[in-house]
């Protein structure tokens, strides 16, 4: 059930708000366990069994790390191992040929394996006190954030669920959600839905991708967090205008903000950081990258594409003393990341490699009128408009809204619902992670 789609707004959303606002506030935190587990059980139920198992069994080492005083390192190393053990098969195994059978990805694992990795990392820190198991499972299913993210640690959701004004749903706050889930709607399904191209053989195809996975991902962030706080849940923000950065050091912190996070937490920092010189500070990013590159998918491609953006992360920390104009700064991290793209949405490196073979050819820089306006539309946004979270501040929980940002909303809205009932529903693109 994808969230651009009559089924999901009409027949699951509004519902399941109306329901919620006349359930006791004891039973709230079921209830919205139980319409996670609807919304999930619907893509698949074999699946479902699989995310339940997980859960379970990561709940149950949680516990023996929480309870024991020994071992707790070898053991928290082993639960890891396993997560990423299950992950590694269902992602990897049909390019290792450990399996000749179609393995098919199951919704949303990459996003729950690595938040219940963070959890047993803060249990194992003892940066949260052990509860429930339906608590957990909570946690873990919120139906807003599961499929795509964003990654959070269990106090950033539990803490609120434990304020005793979580269930009092302000109107502000259903505002605030409500225009969030517009902007992000409109982003889907009449900007990045209309810039898919079949064939990526010149720079403005390059270009369209570039906007088109921009508005994908900043729609699916925006209606995660618009749906939560339908529910009076504020979740992180996780796309912050990522083109407006300067370098790839900017980008990382503007693009996909909490996996970033987590990479920087559990990888980056371990390797040493920036504490022991320059050396080992590339060598962190580095990996850190590539591990980041292998985690989005299985090939050689994604490996480069994560080694590229390690290469565009080092070069301003070897390169720190060289200031560079504003603007100029932007377009060239723009058009680096634009080209790193071209291994991020081809099926292979073979297909990456002829792409780029044809982008320095003559017959490149063609381009059609209706994709000029289009990206000029796109440049506009990008660069020139406010971006939603600096309309709706959730994390300074301000949501108090201009009059007409609820006229626009409305109007972004009803526009979608037209090109969702002229075109058929497409997938966010991190919905295949």
């Amino acid at each position: 059930m994808l969230f651009n789609t009559y089924n999901f707004i009409f027949y699951f959303l509004f519902p399941t708000i109306i329901i919620y606002k006349f359930i006791p506030n004891n039973f709230k935190l079921w209830y919205l366990i139980i319409v996670s587990v609807i919304f999930y059980i619907q893509w698949d139920l074999i699946h479902f069994f699989i995310l339940f198992t997980s859960i379970t069994i990561n709940y149950i080492f949680a516990n023996i790390i929480y309870k024991v005083s020994s071992y707790k390192r070898v053991l928290l190393w082993f639960i890891i191992f396993l997560n990423i053990a299950l992950l590694g098969y269902f992602k990897y195994s049909g390019l290792l040929h450990f399996s000749d059978e179609n393995i098919v990805l199951p919704l949303a694992i990459s996003f729950f394996t690595f938040q219940q990795i963070a959890y047993l990392y803060d249990v194992y820190r003892e940066k949260i006190i052990l509860e429930s198991l339906h608590r957990y499972i909570f946690f873990v299913i919120f139906f807003p954030q599961l499929i795509a993210g964003p990654i959070v640690h269990y106090n950033e959701i539990m803490k609120q669920v434990d304020d005793k004004n979580l269930f009092h749903i302000t109107i502000d706050k259903i505002n605030a959600g409500v225009v969030l889930f517009s902007i992000g709607l409109f982003s889907k399904v009449v900007i990045a839905d209309n810039l898919l191209k079949e064939n990526y053989t010149s720079w403005s195809d390059i270009f369209s991708y570039s906007f088109m996975i921009y508005f994908d991902f900043s729609a699916y962030a925006n209606m995660a967090i618009g749906l939560a706080l339908m529910f009076g849940i504020i979740l992180p923000v996780n796309f912050n205008s990522p083109y407006k950065a300067r370098n790839l050091i900017e980008f990382w912190r503007r693009w996909h903000i909490t996996l970033g996070g987590f990479l920087k937490e559990h990888i980056y920092i371990p390797l040493g950081g920036n504490r022991y010189g320059i050396g080992k500070q590339i060598f962190a990013l580095m990996t850190t990258m590539i591990v980041g590159g292998i985690w989005h998918g299985a090939g050689l491609n994604f490996l480069l594409w994560g080694a590229g953006h390690g290469i565009g992360l080092v070069f301003p920390v070897i390169f720190k003393t060289i200031k560079l104009h504003k603007l100029f700064s932007i377009i060239i991290t723009f058009l680096y990341v634009s080209l790193l793209w071209v291994l991020f949405f081809s099926n292979n490196l073979d297909e990456a490699l002829e792409i780029y073979k044809f982008l320095f050819s003559f017959n490149s820089f063609n381009i059609e009128k209706i994709d000029a306006l289009w990206l000029l539309l796109c440049a506009v946004i990008v660069w020139f408009m406010p971006n939603s979270m600096e309309i709706i501040n959730t994390q300074k929980k301000d949501f108090g809204l201009k009059a007409w940002y609820a006229y626009i909303s409305a109007f972004l809205f009803f526009v979608s619902l037209k090109f969702m009932a002229d075109s058929p529903s497409v997938s966010f693109v991190y919905f295949n992670f």
